[in-house]
């Protein structure tokens, strides 16, 4: 089939959109008797009736109507490649709204965005920070989050741009004034600081020795919705705290917090950016996309991340741990490391 046949089949979409000849013939701009020629053609080497017409009469077979229903797709196809180059060609301009989980915001996403905007600088960036779970409909172009792995498909398109690995730590204070702790069972007998909600129930998720995943039930001395703050709390020997790597590891090294229980690892989480759909996107948000996805390091390495299916207090459990301990995580791989490498201490 060439050009000319999928142009007829254009010409045969607009026909039965326009209920007649005569409307296709008025939205294309082209003479009743040249679409009709084109319908009657199409019809001719098809070898089936698509329309039944008289002088006043005018009615789609049902043939015909199957046969517009790749007419129309094939459309959309074609005008959908059509934009994609253009977008490719296009330079990025224009305002991104993201919605981002406010400590994303501060160590992920803000630390990159000046370097963005001086790549592409028609560019805007207006950013929510908020832990609310937040809907695209909110008039976002894209929204940031974090969820355990795997997650369940929602319908909307994903790409990751790390993996986060939690950790329980204290301060060594609080440690020496209330013992360290050798099982999960000690942990919901001590102080504890909790980030998220007033509301409980607070549960921490570990992963024992035998890749158990198990559930620690505490209530927190401190609940805020700030990690930051629940870091400072467990620094001033509060209590112990769930935290991400990224959000405590500078202290970890330098001797202010240790990691409690070393050996059960909490189970993996991701940040990831959700958006509607990938056709007519704009070239900016596309942008901003791929470099976060160029930027953004995993705390563990794809390589390193092992899946584990059905052993834990819900059935049918899902989760991913680091097939790495945690003091390996933590080794600083820049160059004079030695010093820092001997400041991490696990309980």
């Amino acid at each position: 089939m060439d050009m000319q046949d999928l142009n007829d089949l254009y010409v045969f979409s607009q026909v039965v959109e326009h209920n007649g000849f005569t409307g296709a013939a008025k939205a294309l701009g082209v003479a009743r008797s040249s679409i009709c020629r084109r319908v009657s053609a199409l019809e001719e080497r098809l070898g089936i009736r698509l329309v039944q017409r008289t002088t006043r009469h005018f009615a789609v077979t049902d043939l015909g109507m199957e046969f517009h229903g790749y007419c129309v797709r094939m459309v959309a196809e074609a005008k959908a490649a059509y934009e994609r180059v253009a977008c490719a060609r296009a330079a990025p301009s224009g305002t991104i709204r993201v919605s981002c989980p406010a400590m994303i915001a501060q160590l992920v996403v803000g630390p990159l965005i000046p370097r963005f905007v001086e790549q592409n600088p028609q560019v805007r960036i207006a950013i929510a920070a908020t832990d609310r779970e937040v809907d695209l409909e909110e008039n976002f172009d894209l929204c940031i989050r974090v969820r355990q792995v795997p997650t369940e498909d929602s319908g909307l398109i994903m790409r990751s741009l790390g993996i986060i690995q939690q950790v329980l730590v204290a301060s060594r204070a609080f440690l020496d004034r209330h013992g360290r702790p050798t099982s999960p069972a000690d942990v919901s007998r001590m102080k504890t600081l909790a980030y998220g909600s007033v509301q409980g129930p607070h549960v921490w998720k570990l992963v024992d020795p035998d890749e158990n995943e198990l559930q620690i039930r505490h209530e927190p001395t401190l609940i805020a919705d700030d990690m930051v703050v629940v870091r400072q709390a467990a620094e001033g020997g509060l209590g112990i705290a769930q935290l991400p790597l990224a959000v405590c590891v500078n202290e970890i090294r330098q001797g202010g917090l240790e990691i409690v229980l070393p050996d059960y690892l909490a189970p993996l989480h991701e940040v990831q950016v959700v958006f509607p759909s990938r056709r007519g996107m704009l070239p900016a948000v596309r942008s901003f996309i791929d470099f976060l996805g160029a930027n953004c390091v995993s705390e563990v390495p794809e390589r390193q991340i092992k899946r584990h299916t059905g052993r834990g207090s819900r059935e049918n459990v899902r989760f991913w741990t680091s097939r790495e301990p945690l003091h390996r995580l933590l080794a600083p791989t820049q160059s004079g490391t030695t010093d820092s490498r001997r400041a991490i201490r696990v309980a």
